[in-house]
């Protein structure tokens, strides 16, 4: 839940996640340029920042604030605690002041782009290149024909470049998740563009999931076709087909 303010040992949770909110709110100043520009060279963070502020995994977005979806919030927060979908150093965003008038999860990401433009890197740029360079006709070919029958061609042919493409994810409570119980799962890449997202199913599977991201092994829910594609990785998009490298 971030670091206890040093001169107010006995900061509550809630009061916790209320101060890193503003303080991101106030690191987003710049970040947001940063993210309107869409350059590839984001600010660095100081140390400081990263540990209090940017920690690399367990993110949890609470868009939907309506008092009538208290009980909804309070069960739903309840089971995430129990199966542990973020972990212990996870980042919870729940101000309604900060995040009540935000429609949905793109909106809500303006509000601090920095965690997502400050996890790129030279060698993440290079590694998803090359993955994309990688791929024969062939091959990608025959993935789509093993899996036609039960998933999206585009979402098999270019898994492995998707799941390169990524650099953090996070899940988002929204309305539709107090309603159905599922939570929204999104994965994004270095410019804040969505590259998948898909509903927690509530059977388990992706209970703990910062464990999986550290391994690495949600990369094979991408490889699978899991998921739906962000708007910039359709055909078309400016991470989508055709490519050209």
């Amino acid at each position: 839940m971030g670091t206890p303010n040093p001169a107010r040992p006995s900061e509550s949770p809630s009061d916790r996640r209320r101060r890193l909110g503003r303080q991101f709110l106030a690191l987003g100043l710049e970040g947001r340029k940063l993210y309107n520009a869409r350059t590839e060279t984001p600010p660095t963070p100081t140390e400081a920042q990263i540990a209090e502020i940017l920690p690399p995994e367990g993110l949890w977005i609470r868009l939907c604030c309506k008092k009538e979806k208290e009980e909804a919030h309070a069960a739903l927060w309840s089971y995430n605690e129990d199966v542990d979908y973020v972990g212990p150093e996870r980042v919870v965003f729940d101000d309604e002041d900060i995040l009540g008038s935000r429609p949905d999860v793109t909106a809500a990401l303006e509000m601090y782009p920095e965690r997502v433009t400050n996890q790129g890197s030279r060698e993440h740029i290079k590694l998803r290149e090359e993955t994309l360079r990688e791929y024969s006709d062939e091959i990608k070919e025959i993935l789509a024909q093993m899996r036609a029958t039960r998933t999206a061609y585009s979402l098999v042919k270019y898994g492995l470049y998707h799941a390169a493409s990524i650099v953090t994810h996070a899940f988002v409570e929204d309305e539709v998740a107090l309603d159905a119980g599922s939570l929204l799962h999104v994965f994004w890449d270095d410019f804040g563009n969505v590259v998948r997202q898909w509903r927690v199913e509530n059977d388990g599977v992706e209970d703990n999931f910062d464990g999986a991201w550290v391994e690495g092994a949600w990369k094979e829910n991408f490889i699978n076709g899991i998921g739906e594609l962000g708007p910039a990785y359709h055909k078309g998009g400016m991470r989508g087909p055709p490519y050209s490298i």
